[in-house]
């Protein structure tokens, strides 16, 4: 004798809600899913027995659903049955998860109810490819949103309007308003930089004074970087990543400069070049979790006849007795103790920055030089651009256009490079306006201790007059990078 339908066992079934973006955070639209879904197990005669619910969370993104691998992994274990689901694309929207399901759904005969598009089938053949058509038109789908959105971007970038995303450092959500608090940071971080502070100890000494990123966020090398080298800070607007490494005329490290952006500045071009160069720089050597402990460590150079190489720190011996060096990092021609070394040179420079000829020979010029550096650049620029039209117009053909291209970027490489060091050398004047320089320098922090050094003076280590020799400072060959008769 068969059950009558009061005696059916209900089948063991959970709902699976999700919604991509939730603004408010409230989780409406979860809510008025799982309604629509309770409602339609009531009329299969399914029991309810689990909820699972990713709210705020995009099926296509690849970002994990925890909910979602719960709800799989209850059906492995045989505690669910059926899913009820508003839509199919509430379950995937990528191909590879479909795939996944489809298994897990197949191996343990699980049905699948959906409100809107009513049976997934997933133990037919015929059933399946349904399944396989509905998630390849819910990714077709995605993916032409997307292409609408990159369109919508890249008109933007166009007309130089903000393209939205999280708020910016520096700026109001509007993308455009500047904050003049945050604008301020970012001024004096990139000046600290191009005078040669590490971006570890910018980072720190935010920190330090509790200063955070636009979502609230601690400062660390890679976000410092990432904020420094934005166009934006210019007023540019860009089309592609800031941070990629490749490069082409009338590219800046993979991204392109479209335009001028409808915003103001925070930063003037030729400082912002400089630090996007400086930063981007692939002989730049990174250290993101140390702060520089040596004064000379690649900037002291081998004196070896026909090297000139940089020299850096190693060490010797164990930790009781440990002994560090400077030694060519190229060959290992010499090596010179490093302490003994740094004390001698910090003293030298220490009193070459108390003599007001140096300090006022730092500047001299130096204005004069860059304005012409941009004048000359900005001629270029308009060179390369006419090049570009010529080419586009068959007037020219590409040997001759590779020919031009290339001398042109090359001499404006050579113009950003001597802009950012004018750029590096003016920007030692916190401790060139001190009341004592030499005092201000001896107090500084290594990194700026550096900065200053490489403006002021070039050190060059001899080798040993024979095996044995004690340290002495007759090795170093010190050369005043300005002379102070200059002044």
């Amino acid at each position: 004798m068969s059950p009558t339908p009061d005696q059916t066992p209900r089948l063991p079934a959970t709902i699976y809600c999700r919604i991509s973006k939730d603004r408010a955070g409230a989780g409406l639209g979860v809510e008025r899913q799982e309604a629509d879904c309770r409602d339609l197990a009531a009329r299969l005669g399914w029991d309810v027995v689990a909820v699972f619910v990713d709210n705020d969370i995009s099926a296509y993104s690849g970002q994990r659903r925890p909910q979602y691998e719960l709800m799989l992994r209850a059906v492995r274990d045989g505690e669910i049955a059926a899913i009820l689901a508003w839509h199919p694309d509430r379950l995937h929207r990528r191909a590879l998860e479909l795939e996944e399901f489809v298994t897990v759904a197949e191996t343990h005969g699980t049905q699948v109810q959906t409100v809107s598009a009513g049976t997934v089938d997933l133990s037919t053949a015929s059933g399946r490819m349904v399944a396989r058509m509905l998630g390849a038109a819910a990714q077709h789908e995605v993916d032409h949103a997307r292409e609408r959105m990159r369109r919508a971007k890249s008109q933007a970038a166009a007309d130089g309007r903000y393209r939205g995303g999280p708020r910016p450092f520096g700026f109001d959500a509007d993308g455009v308003t500047i904050r003049e608090d945050e604008a301020q940071v970012i001024r004096e971080a990139t000046t600290a930089v191009l005078a040669g502070r590490s971006l570890a100890a910018v980072a720190r000494d935010l920190g330090d004074r509790g200063v955070k990123t636009s979502v609230g966020k601690p400062w660390t090398y890679q976000r410092l970087r990432d904020v420094l080298i934005r166009p934006r800070n210019a007023g540019l607007i860009n089309h592609g990543r800031p941070d990629r490494p490749d490069y082409r005329p009338g590219y800046f490290a993979g991204f392109e400069i479209v335009g001028k952006a409808s915003w103001q500045p925070i930063v003037d071009e030729d400082t912002w070049r400089a630090v996007h160069a400086l930063l981007l720089d692939p002989s730049r050597r990174v250290h993101t979790s140390t702060e520089p402990r040596w004064l000379g460590s690649n900037t002291y150079e081998c004196g070896r006849p026909g090297c000139h190489a940089l020299m850096r720190t190693t060490s010797s011996g164990g930790s009781q007795g440990r002994r560090y060096h400077y030694r060519c990092a190229e060959q290992n021609h010499l090596s010179v103790a490093a302490p003994k070394t740094d004390e001698y040179v910090r003293e030298v420079v220490a009193e070459l920055v108390r003599d007001p000829r140096v300090v006022a020979a730092m500047s001299v010029g130096d204005g004069d030089a860059m304005q012409a550096d941009r004048a000359r650049r900005a001629t270029l620029t308009t060179s390369l651009e006419q090049t570009e039209i010529d080419y586009d117009h068959d007037l020219i053909d590409a040997r001759r256009y590779k020919a031009k291209t290339d001398r042109l970027t090359a001499e404006i490489t050579e113009i950003d490079a001597q802009l950012a060091t004018g750029l590096q050398r003016s920007l030692t004047s916190k401790v060139m306006r001190a009341p004592d320089p030499g005092a201000a320098f001896l107090a500084a922090p290594v990194d700026v201790q550096r900065a200053v050094l490489r403006a002021v003076l070039r050190v060059q280590v001899q080798p040993v007059a024979k095996r044995g020799d004690k340290w002495s400072s007759d090795r170093l060959v010190l050369s005043p990078v300005v002379a102070a008769g200059e002044a």
